[in-house]
């Protein structure tokens, strides 16, 4: 029933219902004018009661406009962040500074210099912008020298296939794509020596079979062996891929979940591409090219891969095969470099060891009896050339050895997820590298390294 009928039978009731105690005074209106005054009343009623409720309701809308177009500053583990209301948009502000000691006790015929140097000095900004495109910017000031080392986007509208484009690392090497904040040594193994460290180019990769297996393509300009570019130097390309399996996810109870194994590769011809030198893991130069040596011919790197965590222990494991193609004068090869390396990983105090940033169960609050998490880390590893390399004269066995094998141990102290400690000590033997006279061997290199950093 509406309001104004409702007003006008109220009316009529009350109307019909007074009994007259006296004369009565005659009245000027009809009945009829009576209920045509009472309609044009309701309906003011009515037409106010509409407005307020309009009122209401652009109140309302305006105050979830004004919260959708808010934003929301925060600071988390992973850095300072300004997020739109609506998760639409994104600015992520991060930090990473490494702080090593290298000394190198017991050196003798081989004078290597210790020192104290910021390794990394990286701010990275990432974010999101409309929801489903990433970016990310990270420059390094370590060392002396300003890198750009990756700037990119990313479109991660389809979770099978993610497209990204810019400088990043290509999916060739494991440890490569591991983040240097996560890896369990403060310097990385020998097989990283040999795949490309940030490239510019495209790539899609993505998850199917329910996360169980994941795969990248790409195509990039190409770079040397551990090495970065911000120009191509060639007009050929890069073409690399990798696919990665974890069968037994995402089941986490299941005691292989931690299980990970899959094979990365490139392909591409190197002409004009710089060549490289190889650095011990006290980053010592150990192996260079002859004067006038170029690279010529095709490239092709191959890298399987994997590792296993459960609970506080982890176990990493890759090799890594690449074949350039040289020339000196009229001699033109292809040689052969393999590299691999194990490492193993124990935290004492029971945290859970992963492949990517490691969350102790309790941060560093004595207070608290909090301590953080404690690891302890072993790594062995070899690096390899084959014989032409010096019968085609790219090389002298004086200077470069034939071989490296290396040894390393290590403690680092993770007082909270942002922060860690770490001590590495590491003995690497060659396999010539020194003329006749010195024992045709190069010294062995002896280097303890002593990190201190912040990641956020």
């Amino acid at each position: 029933m509406s309001v104004r009928k409702l007003s006008i039978e109220l009316f009529l009731i009350l109307a019909t219902q007074v009994v007259p105690v006296k004369a009565q005074v005659p009245d000027p209106q009809t009945p009829e004018q009576k209920i045509q005054e009472l309609e044009r009343k309701v309906e003011d009623l009515d037409q106010r009661v509409r407005v307020s409720d309009r009122t209401r309701e652009l109140e309302a809308e305006s105050a979830a406009d004004k919260a959708r177009s808010g934003a929301t500053v925060g600071a988390e583990p992973t850095g300072i962040t300004i997020r739109s209301n609506d998760q639409n948009f994104l600015l992520k502000i991060g930090l990473d500074i490494q702080l090593d000691n290298r000394t190198f006790p017991g050196e003798s015929s081989v004078p290597f210099t210790d020192q104290i140097l910021i390794r990394r000095a990286r701010p990275a900004i990432s974010g999101t912008v409309y929801k489903y495109v990433d970016f990310y910017l990270r420059p390094d000031f370590g060392q002396g020298s300003t890198v750009l080392y990756e700037a990119y986007m990313q479109l991660n509208y389809f979770s099978r296939a993610n497209l990204r484009v810019g400088k990043f690392k290509p999916p060739v090497g494991l440890e490569r794509l591991q983040s240097d904040d996560d890896t369990s040594f403060i310097e990385r193994g020998l097989p990283t020596l040999l795949v490309p460290s940030r490239d510019i180019g495209y790539q899609v990769s993505g998850d199917i079979v329910k996360r169980r297996v994941s795969y990248t393509v790409g195509v990039f300009n190409g770079v040397p062996d551990n090495g970065l570019s911000d120009a191509s130097v060639s007009d050929h390309r890069d073409y690399a891929a990798r696919i990665f399996l974890t069968p037994f996810l995402p089941n986490t109870n299941h005691p292989l979940s931690g299980l990970g194994f899959g094979i990365g590769a490139s392909s591409g011809n190197d002409d004009g591409i710089p060549l490289p030198s190889y650095k011990t893991f006290g980053q010592n130069t150990f192996f260079s090219f002859a004067s006038g040596v170029v690279a010529a011919g095709h490239r092709t790197r191959l890298a399987p891969q994997g590792y296993y965590y459960n609970g506080p222990f982890g176990i990493f494991a890759e090799y890594t095969l690449a074949e350039e193609g040289l020339q000196k004068g009229t001699v033109r090869r292809s040689i052969a470099f393999r590299a691999w390396q194990v490492q193993a990983s124990y935290l004492l105090t029971g945290d859970k060891k992963g492949f990517t940033t490691l969350t102790p169960r309790k941060s560093f609050d004595p207070k608290n009896h909090g301590w953080g998490a404690i690891e302890l880390a072993v790594r062995t590893g070899a690096f390899s050339v084959e014989r032409g390399f010096f019968d085609y004269g790219f090389g002298t066995v004086a200077t470069s050895p034939r071989s490296a094998r290396e040894w390393v141990g290590g403690v680092n102290w993770y007082l909270n997820r942002a922060v860690r400690i770490s001590l590495d000590y590491g003995n690497t033997n060659f396999g010539g590298g020194a003329t006749a006279a010195t024992g045709g061997n190069r010294p062995t290199e002896r280097a303890l390294l002593q990190r201190f950093q912040i990641n956020f």
